[in-house]
């Protein structure tokens, strides 16, 4: 499977205590805490994982999002984001307002973005952010509410609104709502929730990678059989495969050689494709052998079809079309990411192409929509035979599988 990624989403409440904003924090797993040692790695992995795993709209709706933004991502060394509508722009307390800082933060105004001081505590280090920002945070925690009530006057003469973070008891609340604060946030109104997404790992797109290269229409035996000696773990399953009681030889085979030699390219080829299932699958057989059943359906279609040279490419069609299960994630942003050919993105996608027709095909049957077979290339009783065949087939490699 992907790995997980997490973030922290806190509501920011206004004096209505209706939802205005949230914060988006960066995590590690399901902890509802972190210590940061590096902001700035910590402020990368977070965009990475709001905008490439989670989605920002998902997280933040029509809303916008509060950001800690270290000092790098100020001064232009690493991108901010281009939604300056939705998104609020946090100076972390502790970097310092020297002139490159401040010419930056002046830009990023003019550009749109709306600039919070996070922790503000009233120390005159902060003074010259105090002219530019829109939203001073204050920690009600850190400075104490009696604290707070005396100083409150000498944030009056500046344009800001102001949010009071940290807020844990109803007493808090009404006292700074009595001060004029705008925003809200903290345990008394909501604790941050974990939200969690899925991305795709570097050695799930390696194996993509080689599947892909297996259906190029000039890749030599040479070629594939490097290829896939090169994959310890792959030799390792396909060698698993090949001496297991699902072909029976009475000989062990050793080498990825014999195996072309005895089972030839097609067969090889097939393994190498439920190998790679079952690798992206991380043991749910439930949906490998439901993929397992599509990809050779399609390939079974393939051949009646009169497109014998082309079934690897209907076999990756009926596997890839269930990515989302296999993945954890969106069918979309699994294409999005992976080395897959064009026309079979366009079959998955769009449903386009004599693969997409394959593939339609294969899927009604599959789910029973007797209703849309009456108009299809083949007859609803090769479909069925078809199945009948593949389903134990499909069984079978999945019970070798692991």
């Amino acid at each position: 499977m992907p790995d997980l990624t997490y973030v922290g989403r806190q509501s920011i409440y206004d004096r209505d205590f209706t939802v205005a904003a949230y914060e988006l924090l960066y995590r590690l797993d399901n902890n509802n805490f972190v210590d940061i040692e590096d902001h700035s790695l910590a402020t990368a992995e977070l965009l990475s994982n709001v905008f490439t795993s989670i989605g920002f709209e998902e997280l933040v709706g029509d809303k916008t999002a509060f950001i800690n933004m270290p000092r790098e991502f100020l001064v232009g060394s690493y991108p901010i984001p281009e939604i300056s509508s939705n998104l609020v722009i946090e100076i972390l307390e502790h970097i310092e307002p020297d002139e490159e800082v401040i010419d930056a933060l002046f830009m990023l105004k003019k550009r749109g973005y709306t600039l919070a001081l996070d922790d503000y505590n009233f120390d005159p280090w902060h003074q010259p952010y105090l002219k530019i920002v829109d939203i001073i945070k204050i920690d009600v925690a850190d400075i104490g509410i009696d604290q707070l009530s005396q100083k409150m006057t000498q944030l009056k003469k500046f344009n800001v609104k102001l949010l009071a973070e940290k807020v844990e008891t109803e007493d808090e609340v009404e006292r700074c709502l009595a001060m004029g604060f705008d925003l809200f946030q903290g345990y008394y109104f909501s604790y941050p929730k974990i939200v969690t997404g899925r991305k795709i790992n570097s050695h799930q797109i390696a194996i993509v990678e080689l599947a892909t290269k297996f259906n190029q229409p000039n890749v030599s035996i040479k070629e594939l059989t490097e290829l896939v000696s090169h994959d310890v773990a792959l030799s390792y399953k396909l060698l698993r495969y090949v001496n297991s009681a699902m072909y029976g030889f009475s000989g062990e085979i050793t080498s990825i050689d014999e195996t072309v030699f005895i089972l030839g390219l097609d067969t090889l080829m097939r393994l190498v494709y439920v190998v790679m299932a079952g690798r992206l699958s991380e043991n749910n057989t439930d949906i490998l052998e439901s993929a397992l059943v599509r990809a050779l359906m399609c390939e079974a279609l393939a051949i009646e079809l009169g497109k014998k040279s082309e079934k690897g490419a209907y076999f990756m069609t009926g596997l890839f079309s269930r990515l989302d299960a296999l993945l954890g994630i969106s069918l979309e942003d699994a294409l999005e990411e992976l080395p897959i050919d064009e026309d079979i993105k366009q079959a998955l996608l769009e449903g386009s192409g004599e693969l997409g027709n394959a593939l339609r095909m294969t899927v009604n049957y599959c789910e029973g929509d007797i209703s849309e077979l009456s108009t299809t290339d083949v007859a609803s009783k090769r479909l069925m035979d078809f199945y009948l065949h593949v389903v134990p087939m499909a069984r079978q490699y999945v019970e070798f599988s692991y």
